[in-house]
């Protein structure tokens, strides 16, 4: 009984400690396994080295709320006290590309991609790789005086390997032992090793079908691969967008701030005129109450510029309480320096490239690839099932001998399966539903395609209106600048009323506004739309600049032709 039990703790601890070993040696191994598939995935969809390193570091640490700093470049980003933090547009894109949740959600979610892949290319390697260890161990006892135990265990490995048109190989070896823990002598092992090929000859065979699957896979993940990449580009593009519009509202805080210093000097002026009986009490109550609904308006401001400086924080993946704010007035007056980018397409330029650039496209015409394919898997299903199996076997020299196979006493084996159903039913109705669905893929992509013009004719004409809309918002500032200056001197000298000058100071506010607005609204609607078109490039830092050459998918041209669109 005891021996019995020896060999249980035996076995068992065996088991566990080859399970504690392998979790630690098979997470490793996930990891090169997902990042041989992108670096090949990158390079066979991009051409240029993979810039992805979720692979080795899944779990990359991130800025969560530290009791002290956070070190942003040579700046350091206090939490929760200190003087805040100017931080500059390439400063946040480094922090977004570092800390941001959905973006490392979105790497995350390519290398299980990859790691999918991977585990499903093994199948076609010829390293499927396999096999189980069990074992037990029984001490049974019978009154009065009966004992009898009992000892097994048993390993096999297995290696297998799926072929494009339709056959199987598989290679085994199993090894068994049986005993009844009383010694070497009544203990038997054996031991078999076995090889067999199977080939359908009619349903399954040839024309690749039985790839099919794996074939896209291989393909999706190439669109995938692609697809981050340009999200990469989309999401910066969004950083700067969010950027861009929380300094709009620091600017417009600015704004009301002066627009309220104006107010109390013409509230001022209206008194001194008021009480010189110049002018009547009237106009000062209404400089006054122009300026207590500024003032309400600067708080409502100041309320929800903190609000999207934190939404901002959050976007990035900064902690609520980091010190931090915009670069402001220094970004603004940079952006208002440069002016609107002019944009090197024209609109049927831009939409020719969209066809060629953009991933839903890719992902679209490769639904209606597969659909017209799914027609042909479903007309092999009307092919009978005729398989030839083959198979040899030989057996270890018992009871000892396991490792001498008896390779002059093997079994071989031929045999021919055949299968064919009379009622075609529902494979007929499967072809009939996969000749709808066909079409229907077919007008899907001709709808999508014109939707795709559509879409960039619409962004096109949007991002020429906000470009006029700043030229005319340029004009009326200057107007509206004119406008209060002589107001403010005709009021001096008696010739305007109180009334005058508050309608000038709120033109002049609301030009000044508009202007900033406009701008910001050209700049970031012509990122997105570069953006989405491959024409921006990002480097690991998050820093963004523009192609002088697009970025188009016609690598994945080659092997799959169809997402030519010829």
């Amino acid at each position: 009984m005891i021996r019995a039990y020896r060999w249980t703790i035996a076995i068992v601890g065996l088991g566990l400690s080859g399970v504690l070993a392998g979790c630690g040696l098979y997470a490793k191994d996930a990891d090169k396994a997902a990042c041989r598939t992108v670096d090949s995935g990158w390079k066979a969809a991009l051409g240029s080295d993979a810039n992805f390193d979720v692979a080795y570091r899944p779990f990359a640490p991130r800025a969560e709320e530290p009791s002290g700093a956070i070190q942003v470049g040579s700046k350091l980003i206090q939490i929760g006290a200190g003087e805040p933090q100017k931080l500059t547009l390439d400063e946040c894109l480094q922090i977004a590309f570092r800390n941001s949740r959905s973006f490392q959600t979105r790497k995350e979610t390519l290398y299980a991609q990859a790691l999918d892949l991977a585990s499903s290319r093994r199948d076609w390697n010829f390293t499927k790789f396999g096999g189980s260890l069990t074992g037990k161990a029984s001490d049974q006892f019978t009154e009065p005086s009966t004992e009898a135990q009992a000892g097994s265990a048993s390993g096999n490995l297995t290696w297998a390997e799926k072929l494009y048109d339709g056959g199987l190989i598989t290679l085994g070896a199993g090894l068994d032992l049986s005993s009844d823990l009383l010694g070497w002598k009544s203990t038997t092992l054996g031991s078999l090793v076995q090889a067999n090929f199977t080939q359908p000859l009619m349903r399954g065979a040839w024309r690749g079908l039985a790839y099919e699957e794996q074939y896209r896979k291989e393909r999706d993940f190439l669109f995938a691969v692609f697809d981050y990449e340009r999200f990469t580009q989309t999401f910066s593009a969004d950083v700067v967008g969010r950027y861009y519009a929380v300094l709009q509202r620091r600017d417009q805080l600015e704004n009301a701030k002066e627009t309220i210093g104006r107010l109390r000097r013409t509230l001022t002026l209206t008194k001194v005129l008021v009480k010189g009986g110049q002018r009547s009490r009237v106009e000062q109550d209404q400089a006054e109450q122009r300026l207590l609904d500024a003032e309400v308006r600067y708080e409502a401001d100041q309320q929800s510029y903190r609000d999207s400086l934190d939404e901002f924080k959050l976007f990035l993946g900064l902690p609520i309480r980091a010190s931090v704010e915009v670069d402001y007035p220094d970004a603004l007056a940079a952006l208002n320096q440069a002016g609107p980018q002019a944009i090197s397409l024209d609109e049927p330029n831009a939409i020719d490239l969209s066809l060629s650039a953009r991933p839903d496209v890719l992902t679209q015409r490769a639904a209606a690839r597969d659909a017209e394919r799914d027609v042909d898997v479903a007309a092999d299903a009307f092919l009978p099932q005729l398989d030839v199996a083959l198979g040899i076997s030989a057996q270890g020299t018992p009871p000892h001998f396991a490792d001498r196979i008896r390779w002059a006493e093997h079994t071989r084996k031929a045999e021919v399966k055949f299968n064919y159903d009379l009622d075609q039913t529902l494979n007929r109705d499967k072809y009939r539903k996969a000749m709808i669905a066909m079409e229907k893929a077919r007008r899907d992509l001709s709808e999508f395609t014109d939707k795709v013009r559509m879409e960039v004719r619409q962004s096109y004409r949007s991002l020429m209106q906000s470009r006029k809309t700043y030229e005319l918002q340029l004009r009326s500032v200057e107007l509206a600048k004119r406008r209060q200056k002589l107001a403010v001197l005709e009021q001096t000298a008696g010739q305007a009323s109180a009334r005058d000058v508050l309608d000038a100071d709120e033109a002049l506010s609301t030009a000044q506004n508009g202007l900033t607005t406009a701008l910001v609204n050209y700049t970031t609607t012509r990122m997105r739309f570069l953006a989405s078109l491959g024409m921006v490039v990002v480097d690991g830092n998050g820093r963004v600049r523009e192609r002088s050459v697009p970025q188009k998918f016609d690598r994945m041209e080659r092997p799959y032709p169809y997402v030519a669109g010829k």
